[in-house]
């Protein structure tokens, strides 16, 4: 073919009809009898690829799966005739092909086996992953019982629509993976409210850009799914915060600071974050794990309560003039 059109982008983007003739073409130069008939498989091997770089170079598998289609929709209009001698897989390009490129008649319809108009291989393949589908199954004789006459005639078709159709399936597996991998949860731990907040303090005591920066990585790992992270941020946050309250440990926040409803929050958050992150963070290898999840990592109503008393008490002491 590189003889006829040495340029690959040049014979991609003519039209399968066009490509057909072409194909014709170089066909005739060598069959033109049952003596000299060429395969559908010998005519597309690559087995002397090693021998000789293909023509086309990285382009040829390109080529090829046109030249295939081109085939098709050739042999789809009758213009091969199918040597006496062989089970009808070995072709050559007969009175009817040459009388085509001789432009002394027009493609004549097959009458090999019954081909509904709308369905020729020559149609353009349907680009919808469920058409598509319904189009192998029509070809595969599975859509009409009368339909199921054996043949090359429509080997090609089957082919180029079921490699499209893994081709397309398999884009979508991809493409759903993809999806899935950057998939997030869109649940915040800590509320953006609440982060403006804290972004707005001003303390003369107190520097909170390393607790803002535990909680935007909080919200980040929650919503990227990294549940240990997440734990042991939240750990690493109740261990930052207690000079806020005038203590040294957590444990002295929760027994010691504030109102009843207070404490039993703290206590709550203390007891529950701490035993999940040390649990995490202290375990060993076993012979076999399970995973945390959101729900167990989840302690986001009691660190806004956190928070909010972080907030209030800042804004009640209000800076130093």
């Amino acid at each position: 073919m590189a003889s006829l059109i040495s340029n690959p982008d040049d014979l991609l983007e003519l039209r399968r009809e066009q490509q057909g003739k072409l194909l014709l073409k170089l066909l005739a130069e060598q069959h033109t009898s049952p003596q000299t008939a060429v395969s559908h498989a010998n005519f597309f091997s690559r087995a002397h690829d090693s021998l000789a770089p293909p023509k086309y170079g990285h382009r040829q598998a390109e080529v090829d799966e046109a030249l295939r289609e081109a085939w098709t929709w050739v042999e789809s209009q009758g213009l091969l005739t199918r040597s006496p001698s062989s089970a009808g897989n070995w072709v050559y390009v007969g009175k009817a092909g040459t009388e085509f490129l001789n432009g002394d008649a027009r493609p004549p319809a097959s009458t090999s086996m019954p081909v509904p108009s709308s369905r020729r291989p020559s149609d353009p393949i349907p680009e919808s992953l469920d058409d598509l589908e319904l189009d192998v199954a029509h070809w595969m004789g599975q859509l009409d019982d009368s339909y199921t006459s054996p043949g090359s005639l429509r080997e090609g078709a089957i082919k180029n629509r079921l490699l499209r159709l893994d081709h397309a399936k398999r884009q979508l597996l991809l493409e759903t993976k993809a999806q899935s991998s950057t998939s997030t949860n869109e649940f915040s731990l800590i509320a953006d409210s609440r982060l403006d907040e804290l972004r707005a303090l001003t303390s003369p005591q107190f520097d909170f850009r390393k607790l803002i920066r535990l909680c935007e990585e909080l919200n980040t790992a929650y919503q990227q799914e990294c549940y240990f992270a997440t734990a042991m941020l939240t750990r690493a946050v109740l261990d930052h915060v207690p000079p806020i309250f005038g203590k040294q440990e957590f444990d002295e926040v929760a027994s010691n600071y504030g109102g009843k409803s207070f404490k039993g929050t703290m206590h709550h958050l203390q007891n529950a974050s701490r035993n999940v992150a040390d649990g995490h963070l202290h375990q060993q290898v076993r012979k076999t794990e399970t995973l945390p999840t959101a729900q167990q990592v989840n302690c986001g109503q009691q660190l806004d309560v956190l928070l909010q008393e972080i907030v209030r008490v800042t804004r009640e002491k209000g800076p130093t003039p």
